[in-house]
């Protein structure tokens, strides 16, 4: 097993739960395995099939990601190809004809290509030995991505391959999630293994800013060249951060779905190849993406749930190194939110489930206690942690104190103007601004004018929020109300605020790595790695990461037979990476004698 992970991949040993999943799988056990993104779950299907004879089907919900896996596959010569609406009826044909003749591993197909009574007969013909379901939380209707053709193909698959093993991996699946995938896949408790949820290297943080475009260009603008990603939550905003920051000098590319294909992928290509530091994307970006070395996430939006929250950071850090992921919450996007599942095509019962994840998203921006800790007891209630110890909530050690004549003051002008006042009129009138809407409809004289000066607009912003998801004041069409019990607090009711998440905790961590015995050299393989990425068109941590090439600096091997110990040396990059990098040792050293 150890053999196949190293001639193929190039790792010396498998990371937590992988071996238990392999392992289950190779004894024709259906399994689940539900390890956090980025730590490595397609090996789990990869690696028996590398040591059996037949082949493996892959079901994938995305083209992006199919294409993305086989490429990577074929470029450790491993024969893989996927069928897909985006290849040509001749080219389809041609992979059809190769899959008949035995001549790949890996066949990776979307579910609605299984439906089809003309595939089902093709795949009748061949010898398959395992069936995989990537990103397997769209089987279950309680997962936060269903997607109801993942469950059309089961009784199809039973139908078909009633004695094949399946093995079905994700990211994010709650308890309740991970049950029903059981179910609908005839997996037992003894095939389900679950890695850890927390990781070290992640440090969560909540951020409730203003002025969140502000925000992210003083966060970028303190960090340049490291890569990052930033969420936003529509098509529009994307485009509207992309121009802000580009307008301010900050190099970066959008990606959303409303874009041509060719403009995303060239994008997509830009920022892996780190030629551009920065994407700004909805969530239409980032499945699939291998780019080990991204150092921060950013999520101008809240999104609706805490699975899609989860996943979208577990984009950052896969090298191990200290990583930021940082939500910049705002109470317009519970409106938004709500929004997009009012108008959804879901049944009431599936949407009154969109409602309470978006709630258990609500209460994570609002809790309290340990951010790690509330993901992690959120999808294995038994793991829970109090504290982390480098989230914003336990670094910040938030006070409490009485916001109650603040809270009245607010809501007693928004009384004379029931409906009326948007968030920006409110401040402006609170703090005195005197700008042309004030005097225009003489809010100058209203009693309330000026009455919190001394208060920071960030501030006011963040009250008004705290009163809008307590349930004292009600936001539509970005006009405030106060409720009922807004009312009460009035008359006498005491309101305690959590004091607000500090900047200052954002501030640059130094994440350096050891210094290197040789720097000279140490930059020298970098621009190997350099020119071999542009070479096979790869990404340059799939030649080899930032600590293969240190210890390469380090050690300085003069062989292959040396180099085969580095981690993350196999067969392939032996052959076709090593060379180039053996050169510019012996070239280095040689210059040292000399």
């Amino acid at each position: 097993m150890e053999k196949t992970l190293i001639e193929y991949f190039g790792y010396s040993t498998f990371r937590p739960k992988q071996r238990e999943i392999i392992e289950s799988v190779i004894s024709k056990h259906n399994t689940l395995g539900v390890l956090p993104t980025g730590l490595g779950k397609s090996i789990c299907y990869q690696i028996p099939t590398l040591m059996q004879d037949g082949l493996t089907l892959v079901i994938s919900p995305l083209i992006a990601l199919m294409q993305d896996q086989v490429e990577d596959l074929n470029r450790r010569d491993i024969p893989a190809a996927y069928l897909n609406s985006t290849l040509s009826q001749a080219q389809i044909t041609k992979v059809e004809s190769n899959l008949s003749n035995n001549q790949y591993k890996f066949l990776y197909v979307a579910p609605e290509r299984l439906v089809s009574d003309t595939f089902q007969d093709f795949l009748k013909t061949l010898k398959i030995d395992l069936i995989a379901f990537d990103e397997a939380h769209c089987i279950s209707k309680w997962g936060h991505d269903f997607r109801p053709s993942y469950q059309d193909v089961i009784p199809v698959i039973k139908s078909l391959f009633p004695n094949v093993t399946i093995i079905a991996v994700t990211a994010t699946a709650t308890e309740e999630v991970q049950e029903n995938i059981q179910t609908l896949l005839d997996i037992d408790e003894a095939g389900v293994f679950k890695g850890e949820v927390k990781r070290e290297n992640l440090q969560l943080m909540i951020n409730p800013t203003f002025q969140r475009d502000q925000f992210i260009l003083n966060y970028v603008l303190a960090r340049p060249g490291e890569a990052g990603i930033v969420y936003a939550a529509t098509r529009a905003e994307v485009e509207k951060l992309s121009l802000y920051l580009s307008n301010h000098d900050i190099k970066n590319v959008a990606y959303h779905g409303g874009m041509k294909k060719t403009e995303r992928m060239m994008n997509q290509d830009l920022f892996i190849r780190n030629e551009v530091p920065l994407i700004i994307a909805t969530n239409a970006f980032g499945m699939g993406i291998n780019k080990a070395d991204i150092r921060y996430i950013i999520h101008h939006n809240m999104p609706g749930d805490i699975e899609s929250y989860y996943q979208e950071v577990g984009r950052a850090g896969r090298d191990g190194k200290l990583s930021e992921c940082i939500l910049l919450s705002s109470a317009r996007d519970i409106n938004l939110h709500q929004y997009f599942i009012d108008k959804s095509d879901a049944n009431e019962g599936h949407k009154q489930k969109m409602r309470e994840k978006l709630d258990k998203m609500l209460q994570y921006q609002k809790t309290k206690k340990c951010l790690t800790g509330f993901v992690t007891k959120y999808f294995s209630p038994n793991d829970y942690i109090s504290e982390c110890g480098h989230c914003s909530n336990c670094l910040s050690q938030k006070r409490t104190y009485d916001m109650t004549a603040e809270a009245k003051e607010i809501m007693e002008l928004l009384l004379q103007f029931p409906n009326h006042l948007t968030k920006s009129m409110a401040i402006q009138i609170l703090r005195g601004e005197k700008t042309e809407d004030i005097f225009k409809y003489k809010l100058d004289r209203n009693s309330k004018f000026g009455t919190m000066s001394d208060t920071m607009t960030s501030e006011i912003y963040y009250m008004l929020d705290e009163l809008i998801y307590r349930g004292y004041v009600h936001i539509e069409d970005d006009k405030l109300t106060v409720l009922i019990k807004g009312r009460l607090l009035i008359e006498g009711k005491r309101m305690i605020f959590t004091e607000p998440f500090k900047q200052s905790l954002l501030e640059k961590v130094d994440i350096s790595t050891d210094e290197l015995p040789s720097i000279d050299l140490y930059e020298k393989l970098l621009n190997v790695r350099k020119s071999l990425a542009q070479k096979y068109n790869v990404d340059e941590e799939n030649i080899f990461t930032l600590q293969t090439i240190k210890e390469f600096a380090k050690k300085k091997p003069t062989t292959k037979e040396e180099m085969v110990y580095f981690d993350g040396v196999g067969s392939y990059k032996l052959k076709h990476y090593c060379p180039h990098f053996l050169k510019a040792i012996e070239s280095h050293v040689e210059n040292i004698v000399i």
